[in-house]
């Protein structure tokens, strides 16, 4: 079983069959810089494959014109998270196709995909200091910039506060 410490929450206790602690591992690190990937992949449930990004805050969608500032904070900060989802989702498909010798990271759950039509992707954003009334602000732009591999692969996208986190068993 592991936890994995990010932004001052802890996730697990995960079975390390279901896990692919994808920022802390070789295959991420082999492939040297410019590459952003979410904390960890994760299989969750039966058929279920959970990409999991952590922040400790959120810029506010309702006031990101107020200032150039802001604005440019948000970009980055939208365009950070939608870079590492993506990327993570390409890395993992390059892991199930065997386009990488030493694949011991990732879970042997995570490894034996055997139809990808049964799986539901889901890309999960935490934040741990948002309130639950705040949350559909950051979940409308991130659909709205995942628009594309959504509709491709059926991805469905969510953004947890550390309490909605705790109820799906995310955080321990």
């Amino acid at each position: 079983m592991k936890t994995i410490t990010e932004s001052e929450m802890d996730f697990g206790k995960f079975d390390e069959a279901d896990l692919f602690h994808i920022e802390a591992s070789k295959i991420y690190k082999n492939l040297g810089s410019g590459i952003k990937t979410v904390e960890f992949i994760l299989k969750y449930g039966e058929n279920s494959i959970m990409f999991l990004e952590a922040k400790k805050s959120c810029p506010n969608v309702a006031h990101w014109y107020e200032s150039e500032e802001k604005e440019q904070s948000f970009e980055e900060y939208y365009s950070s998270i939608t870079e590492k989802f993506i990327a993570s989702f390409q890395i993992y498909l390059a892991v199930i196709l065997k386009k990488y010798q030493d694949t011991s990271e990732v879970g042997e759950r995570l490894q034996t995909v055997n139809g990808m039509k049964d799986i539901h992707l889901k890309f999960v954003l935490v934040v741990k200091n948002a309130e639950d009334t705040w949350l559909a602000g950051p979940l409308a732009e991130l659909k709205a910039r995942l628009l594309q591999i959504r509709k491709i692969w059926g991805v469905e996208v969510a953004v947890l506060n550390e309490e909605l986190a705790s109820e799906y068993k995310l955080t321990c």
